[in-house]
């Protein structure tokens, strides 16, 4: 397998990487960010696939964390097949040799992130922003990059202390089609995360009747949040067809 990239004649000009969510094969995407509640191994790990879209290119990818905070780095695992790393460092890439993938192939179903580290108790979310790019057989960067964020919480996404009703908003409709309906009181915010925690849309709620377009949000169960601009949160489950 080895001998056999060795001989191959590697053109990186048009080779494309791309992450996908294991659950559901869903695009990861610059930008996104996944939000976790829990640090219990099993369920709060972020599983992904890194595959290469070419049919005729190899690319090599490695992993650069670019930041962390509100901790250390340590009690998480980063595997990326077949390697573990159980710390990690800012600025440090991985696995130190990149991972190559030949045209079509992917990197398997046993890839991800997670976070085990409870945090200090005070100091939340623990961030961890973390890029994926591709390189040459000169060892440099070409392509695009996809940089994600992961977020832990102890606070439960679905917990909550008020009631739509005690926000002055109402809401005429928790099965969406195309548009969903909102009446409010106040102005306020509605971000709308699949049930991965991942922020799938934002939206400003005005004074007033509201409508809003959700033609382009993934189907399935979401939770949607509602924040009033003096921090008061309310939580309802959404159905998208």
């Amino acid at each position: 397998f080895i001998c056999y990239f060795l001989f191959l004649s590697v053109s990186f000009s048009f080779a494309q990487m791309s992450i996908t969510t294991l659950q559901g094969s869903d695009p990861i995407l610059d930008g996104d960010v996944f939000e976790f509640d829990t640090n219990i191994f099993e369920d709060a790990k972020l599983k992904f696939v890194l595959g290469n879209t070419s049919t005729t290119e190899s690319i090599q990818i490695k992993i650069e964390v670019v930041s962390f905070t509100n901790t250390d780095g340590t009690n998480l695992q980063l595997c990326v097949q077949p390697l573990c790393f159980f710390s990690i460092q800012i600025g440090d890439t991985y696995p130190n040799s990149p991972i190559t993938l030949g045209p079509g192939q992917d990197n398997g179903v046993n890839d991800y992130f997670v976070n085990t580290n409870p945090g200090d108790g005070v100091n939340y979310p623990m961030e961890y922003v973390l890029r994926f790019f591709t390189l040459n057989d000169n060892g440099d960067e070409v392509g695009d990059d996809i940089t994600i964020t992961y977020l832990y919480d102890p606070d439960p996404l679905l917990t909550s202390d008020f009631q739509l009703s005690d926000l002055g908003i109402e809401l005429e409709n928790t099965v969406v089609n195309q548009q969903i309906s909102i009446s409010s009181s106040i102005p306020a915010k509605m971000e709308v995360f699949n049930v991965l925690g991942k922020s799938l849309s934002l939206f400003e709620i005005g004074v007033g009747y509201n409508t809003f377009n959700m033609s382009d949000v993934s189907t399935g169960l979401l939770i949607a949040v509602f924040t009033s601009n003096d921090g008061r949160r309310a939580v309802t489950k959404l159905i998208k067809l």
